[in-house]
Order: C-alpha cells, then sequence, then structure tokens
C-alpha cells in the first residue's frame, strides 16, 4: 500500500521533470533559433545598407562633380532669375532686362569651361532640362546656355521678337562645329534668307547687332567657304564642289527679292567666267571681293 501510494508520486514527478525538459529544450530551440534568424535578418539587412551606402556614396560623388556648377547659379545666378521674374509679372516691356540675364547666362559659360571642363558628365540629368546643357564640339564637351530652358521658362514675358529670335539660336548651335559646316550649303541659304527677314522685320530688337554679326558670318561662310568646308576642291579637281553651284544657282533663281543677290550673283558669274575652276588669279580676285562686302 505504501508502495503503491508513494510509486505513484514518484511516477507523477518523474512525468513532470520530463515535460519540463521537453517545454526547455523547446524554448532553448526555439529562441536559439530567433536569435540566428535575427542574425541573418540583421546581415541582410546590413549587406542591404550596404548597397544602400553604396549607391548614397555614388550620389555623393556625382553631386560632387554637379555642385560647383549648381553652387555658381545659386551664388551668381538664381537672384537675378527671381528678381527678373518678379519684375516681368508685372511688366510688359521685358526684353532689355531679359537681355542682360541672357548675358549673364553666356559669360558664365566662359567660366564654367575654364574652371570646371574637366568635371563634365554629359549623361547627368542635371543638363538636360536645365538652365545649362552640354555640347560636343571640336572633340570635346562643353557648357553652353540651354536656349530651349529659357524659351520655355520666360518666352512668355517676351516679345516675339525675342521669342523668334530664341528659336533661332536653338537652330544655331548645328550650323557650323570644328571649323566645318554642319548643315548643307544650301540649308545655310535658307537660314541666310530667314535672319536677313528677321532683321528687316525686327529693325529695333534690342539684340539686333548680334543678329547682324551672326547674319555676316553666315554670309562669309556661304559665299567663301570655310577651312573644313571650303567651296572648291583645291586639291584635286580645283573645281566648285556641286553642292555649292547648285545653292547659288537657286538663290539665282528664288531669292532675287533678297539684298544680298547682287553678291551671290557677282560670285557666281566670275566662277562661271573661269568654268568654275579655282586658281591663284581667282584667289586673288576673291580677296578683293572679300574686302569689297565684309572688310570693315
Amino acid at each position: 500500500m505504501f508502495y503503491s501510494k508513494y510509486g505513484k508520486f514518484a511516477c507523477l514527478i518523474i512525468v513532470l521533470i520530463i515535460l519540463s525538459s521537453i517545454g526547455f529544450y523547446t524554448f532553448y530551440y526555439k529562441s536559439n533559433n530567433e536569435i540566428n534568424s535575427a542574425g541573418d535578418t540583421n546581415e541582410k539587412l546590413s549587406g542591404y545598407n550596404t548597397v544602400q551606402d553604396t549607391s548614397i556614396n555614388e550620389l555623393q560623388i556625382k553631386e560632387k562633380v554637379v555642385n560647383p556648377v549648381q553652387k555658381y547659379y545659386k551664388e551668381n545666378l538664381e537672384q537675378d532669375e527671381i528678381n527678373f521674374l518678379n519684375r516681368a509679372k508685372f511688366s510688359n516691356d521685358n526684353d532689355l532686362e531679359f537681355s542682360k540675364l541672357q548675358t549673364k547666362f553666356i559669360k558664365a559659360m566662359d567660366v564654367l569651361n575654364e574652371k570646371y571642363i574637366e568635371n563634365i558628365e554629359p549623361e547627368n540629368p542635371y543638363y538636360r532640362n536645365n538652365w545649362v546643357k552640354v555640347l560636343y564640339i571640336e572633340g570635346c564637351y562643353i557648357y553652353s546656355v540651354n536656349s530651349e530652358y529659357l524659351l520655355e521658362k520666360y518666352g512668355k514675358y517676351l516679345s516675339t521678337d525675342y521669342n523668334e529670335w530664341l528659336k533661332f539660336i536653338l537652330k544655331r548651335e548645328s550650323v557650323m562645329q570644328d571649323g566645318g559646316l554642319m548643315v548643307s550649303p544650301d540649308m545655310l541659304r535658307e537660314y541666310i534668307i530667314s535672319l536677313e527677314k528677321f532683321v528687316a522685320q525686327y529693325s529695333d530688337f534690342v539684340l539686333i547687332g548680334d543678329a547682324k554679326d551672326i547674319l555676316d558670318s553666315y554670309l562669309m561662310t556661304y559665299l567663301e567657304g570655310i577651312d573644313n568646308s571650303p567651296i572648291f576642291d583645291k586639291w584635286n579637281t580645283r573645281k566648285m564642289l556641286p553642292e555649292y553651284k547648285a545653292s547659288y544657282e537657286k538663290f539665282l533663281s528664288e531669292n532675287k527679292d533678297s539684298k544680298y543677290y547682287p553678291m551671290v550673283e557677282e560670285l557666281y558669274n566670275k566662277s562661271k567666267a573661269n568654268d568654275f575652276k579655282w586658281d591663284r588669279d581667282f584667289d586673288a580676285w576673291l580677296y578683293e571681293y572679300h574686302k569689297k562686302y565684309f572688310a570693315d
């Protein structure tokens, strides 16, 4: 009886010990797994943070590239833009003030191209729709005023002639590069006629002097050629290049009202009389021709 009573009690104690052991093992195993899992998670997070840190570092590097340009803008141009906009909203005559702002943008390019050209990053999004953009000219990248940005942001505050001028400036970027003509001679003829009409129509334009200077340079290029786009093939056939000859003939047939008609006619007739060939005598004549029409 004693054995039976206390035997049952001993069995109960044993069962409790076993259950306690199982509970402890389960708790220990679960806790250990959670700790390991947390460690893995931390490792993953640490790896994630490493990626993020790398991205941040890359962004910081990009910011360092752009920062000199952005810093220059904030220190030298931002307040001028704010002042112009504050004035322009209450005025219908903003061309003169805007021309001063545009001049500051143009002068800024000299500074950027002198000080920060080595840090230039052509693919950086900052240059896609901002006051400054990147152009590839004469074998290298340079900073340039973004006329499209100026037109979109300020066009509504400017006169019709200034809007037309900014549109023309956009076209002008692709006319000449690397000492050569980037458009056909006949396309240059069309630019000359368009610019001639602009100068005549907007004679009081605030930048009319700049327009006339560009027109003179286009005419000189069209009638005399430039280093990498000569009018004559001086080294082989010594003949006038067909594309120039065809364009002069088109000018004489379609642009008789142009004030530059006599200049084209004189050059064409002289070339025709010489069988469209270049020689030393023709070169001497061309020198006098230049003095007659282009020398100050």
